[in-house]
């Protein structure tokens, strides 16, 4: 379909399916496997649990950057999520 700024536009079923497909992978399983991440980590995190030396060197060095990773990958699938919406209701309001 040609919009009117005479630009073509796309969305076939298979692609309206796709982004439903990832906003659902980001905003379930995603970030329910990222929260049991979080979740064993507590456990270690623990020195009641886990203790020596590189456990605490897990505690302060490791740990804490992969939970900013963890967090910031989180951050930005999410506004994957949002982006790929605004993009496909742009895509169904110019055909």
């Amino acid at each position: 379909m040609t919009s009117p700024l005479g630009i073509t536009v796309r969305s076939t079923p298979e692609a309206v399916a796709a982004v439903a497909g990832l906003g659902t992978i980001i905003g379930g399983p995603l970030l329910t496997n990222f929260d049991n991440l979080r979740r064993h980590a507590a456990v270690l995190l623990d020195q009641e649990n886990w203790d020596g030396r590189v456990a605490a060197e897990f505690r302060t060095t490791v740990w804490p950057s992969y939970e900013r990773a963890l967090t910031e990958l989180n951050t930005q699938l999410n506004l994957l999520r949002t982006r790929l919406g605004e993009i496909q209701q742009d895509i169904q309001n110019a055909g």
